[in-house]
């Protein structure tokens, strides 16, 4: 008979499905969906199905310390273990100490650590691995709406008929709430289903439309939008008027960017643009969801702003649609609720509001004060501080950053130089640059509560013993703060107590649970719709439109640094694998990391299926297996899940740039070099060159004109110095070399002089390679319009023009790669 042993939600992405733990007729712990869990209704995905067989796989086996990171680990006793972090802590300065900490830990977890550190450590250098998923949709929430939370629930993908996933793989990344969309989708066929995405990802497949938008550019692309809206007049102005304030501002910054112009910078057809805005318009119910393609970008809260402001433009709240952030962590809502990163406070508080402070100050009876009003460094910004030694310990919990870091070997020199604590139930790759090592029990082996994504608050009931070694990620931090004088505000006996304490502060906040507990669980706070009343928490009580301003990411695209990586998960694996990595279900398909490449740009470099090739950024290299798949040209994606044991983390490569408002990463837009395997060998054919040199007299005396007109077409380009003497000197040579290769075609030393010379010209001029296909198609162009002749020797004079261009590049190209790898050493 099978024995049911717990009910709790699922330990991976933010959908937080409810998942039953039981024991089956020969023993065997197994997984499956909790019926009874209203906000996913029993469905689960396969990666938490063999959890109960890995689980205990690599654990860390005891407590480990090395005074120097040149030494091996010893074990030693929690009493040491504690009364070295006590000590550390006591010689340090508040802000020489940094803690970050985890989506993944629960609600009781948080509460505590932040608690600790903003309370009696009185540092706010406290982050979480949220800074690199949420924090630009947490931003674009509080700019708009007052406060952070989704303002809609799964339960409006039922009565929706249109659906935009913008940088959303959802059938990978949240595959149970992609299975309702499609059942929405089923029920009602004439609901439609937009993916924005460079990648033509699984969601892309079975989207009605698929939008290839260049990274980077939603800001422009929504602006373009609203810009469209408002010309038509097909808002919402009896919304608009009663609930929002700013839209005068929003509408005039969309005007920069109307679609003739946003289709130019995001790289799509206008009528992409148009289609869109019909669907927002003309909808019954608009559910837009978005995850890391928005947020992980230098202008990642502009593009959350953008897309809200559609929105509220539309009235598109409660019953008409919803901007729907998906959270990308289990728990990553409930760190949020108890202001885990570096400016936050219990009950969605905030440490630079006076009230705030002196309000958690009064509850945690400490003194007025202890709280400090500026926030602490974030993740990112740390980094420097670690490595100048401002920071000089690093506590991190639940969390691999050396693998999902941005800019990786900067970050590994930075932990080089700290004392750092590595508090995990797993030997994880940043136990390798660890002094400290604290074995700490998981889901499934503690009691706690996650909140999802559509804020449904669950309790997670224990299943499992665990390894007796493990603490509890709040025992531990208790049992240091006792050894630091602080026990009587940490004396907890089990989580319950801990819940009941933070619960009270979120009594009369927008996320209040203040009359929970555990046996009420699961359940939604906030009700279906957050703004029932569509009233807000801002001064005004209304929403805020915002001017959403579009900056380009900071990597510049230009040789050889001439292809963007975009990076996301796979469709098995989870974060950086510590436990679906181990289940050999899971990683059939995905054993190894691998780079999709556009099979032009494969095509242009030589690169065949299942080539290792080699990716270098200004920021590091790396080595790893090539697929060809279905991606936007001049785009790659690779997954940054894959850590150390296979030699080369993607992240290596990711730029550690962040938005200016919400200081996230942008690890979605990196400029890459791919070094060619073979190069592409340009022949003409005998045909080809007897149909030029036939009906050279017919174009003599206009081929300076011609071509002219082609070097003049960089100019739209932004090669803004394409005129004067420079245009007359590059049409002068382009003459004589194609004179040169016409009628002495094997005068190979002037033809070498001239490559060189025009070469020289492109490279004063920063004529990018991928200018080549723009010149050609104009001097084609223009070709066609100043001589009357037949349609094989137009082409032929074609393919010679782009033969010699490509000659001409091929030094270019040679030249830029060694000036830019002098610039970087390292490489």
């Amino acid at each position: 008979m099978e024995e049911i042993l717990a009910t709790a939600q699922c330990p991976y992405c933010g959908v937080g499905c409810g998942l039953e733990i039981f024991k089956d007729k020969k023993g065997r712990i197994k997984v499956r969906g909790d019926k009874k869990h209203f906000a996913t209704k029993g469905d689960l995905c396969l990666k938490p199905i063999p959890y109960p067989k890995v689980m205990n796989i690599g654990r860390v086996p005891s407590p480990l310390y090395r005074e120097s990171k040149k030494e091996q680990f010893r074990k030693i006793s929690w009493e040491e273990a504690f009364e070295i972090i006590a000590s550390k802590l006591r010689q340090n300065k508040p802000d020489q100490n940094y803690f970050y900490i985890s989506g993944q830990l629960t609600t009781e977890d948080s509460y505590v650590i932040n608690k600790f550190v903003k309370g009696f450590v009185k540092t706010n250098n406290i982050d979480a691995n949220s800074r690199l998923c949420m924090a630009s949709a947490v931003m674009g929430y509080k700019m708009a709406f007052g406060s952070d939370g989704p303002p809609g629930s799964y339960e409006d993908i039922d009565d929706a008929d249109a659906f935009i996933f913008a940088g959303s793989n959802a059938a990978w990344t949240h595959p149970v709430l992609f299975k309702r969309v499609l059942k929405r989708k089923k029920e009602n066929p004439e609901a439609r289903i937009i993916v924005i995405d460079p990648v033509f990802t699984e969601t892309a497949q079975k989207a009605d439309l698929w939008i290839d938008i260049n990274p980077g550019t939603d800001t422009v692309l929504f602006n373009s939008i609203l810009y469209l809206l408002s010309k038509k007049g097909w808002i919402d102005y009896s919304f608009i008027s009663k609930h929002t304030e700013g839209f005068e501002d929003a509408v005039k910054e969309a005007e920069k960017y109307p679609p003739e112009l946003a289709s130019k910078i995001c790289g799509i057809k206008e009528s992409l643009i148009y289609k869109l805005t019909e669907i927002y318009a003309f909808s019954s119910k608009v559910i837009s969801f978005w995850t890391m393609g928005f947020n992980q970008s230098s202008n990642g809260t502009m593009k959350n702003i953008s897309l809200i402001n559609v929105h509220l433009s539309t009235g598109r709240i409660n019953e008409k649609g919803c901007p729907f952030s998906l959270t990308g962590q289990p728990n990553a809502m409930g760190g949020r609720e108890v202001g885990y990163l570096v400016n936050g406070l219990p009950g969605y508080r905030d440490v630079r509001n006076k009230e705030d402070r002196t309000f958690m100050e009064q509850f945690w009876k400490i003194p007025e004060g202890s709280i400090k009003e500026s926030p602490g460094l974030t993740i990112v910004e740390s980094v420097d501080s670690m490595i100048n030694g401002d920071i000089n310990l690093l506590w991190i919990v639940c969390t691999n950053p050396a693998v999902t870091m941005p800019n990786l070997n900067k970050f590994w020199r930075a932990l080089r130089n700290t004392f750092v604590i590595v508090q995990d139930a797993y030997l994880t790759d940043s136990v390798d640059y660890a002094n400290l090592v604290l074995p700490a029990t998981q889901w499934g082996e503690k009691e706690g509560v996650m909140t999802g994504s559509d804020r449904t608050v669950t309790y997670n009931r224990p299943f499992a013993d665990p390894p007796p070694q493990c603490k509890h990620d709040w025992e531990i931090f208790c049992d240091v703060a006792r050894k630091l004088g602080w026990g009587e505000a940490f004396n907890y006996k089990n989580s319950q107590e801990i819940f009941n304490e933070y619960k009270k502060t979120t009594e009369g906040r927008l996320c209040n649970i203040s009359n929970w507990d555990y046996e009420d669980l699961p359940k939604q706070w906030g009700g279906r719709w957050l703004y029932q009343e569509k009233r807000f928490p801002t001064p005004s009580g209304k929403a805020k439109f915002n001017p959403a301003v579009f900056s380009p990411p900071s990597d510049k695209i230009e040789y050889p640094y001439s292809i963007v990586l975009t990076t996301g998960r796979t469709k098995k694996q989870w974060h950086t694998m510590t436990r679906t990595g181990k289940a050999l279900e899971l990683l059939r398909g995905e054993s190894e990391p691998f780079i999709m490449l556009n099979e032009e740009d494969a095509l242009d470099l030589g690169i065949l299926d299942n080539d290792y090739i080699n990716l270098k950024s200004v920021r590091g290299q790396i080595y790893i297996k090539a697929k060809i798949g279905k991606i936007k040209k001049g785009i790659a994606f690779a997954p940054f899940g894959y850590g150390k044991i296979y030699h080369f983390p993607t992240n290596i490569l990711v730029s550690d740039a962040i938005d200016p408002i919400s200081k996230e990463p942008e690890l979605k837009f990196s400029s890459l070099y791919i070094k060619a395997k073979k190069r592409r060998i340009y022949r003409l054919s005998n045909d080809v060159y007897q149909k030029v040199k036939s009906s050279y007299t017919d174009v003599e005396k206009f081929l300076d004109d011609v071509i002219e007109i082609s070097f003049s077409s960089l100019s739209a380009e932004g090669v803004e110095r394409i005129k004067g003497d420079f245009l007359k000197e590059l049409t002068y040579k382009m003459k004589e070399l194609m004179e040169t290769f016409i009628n002495r075609p094997t005068d190979w030393e002037k033809a070498a002089v001239l490559n060189e010379s025009i070469a020289s010209i492109y490279i004063k001029l920063k004529v990018q390679p991928e200018h080549q296909i723009k010149i050609t198609k104009s001097f084609t162009q223009a070709f066609k319009k100043i001589f009357d002749l037949p349609k094989d020797t137009v082409q032929a004079w074609e393919y010679t023009f782009d033969f010699l261009a490509h000659g001409i590049f091929e030094i270019v190209k040679k030249h830029y790669e060694i000036e830019a790898f002098k610039k970087n050493p390292e490489e």
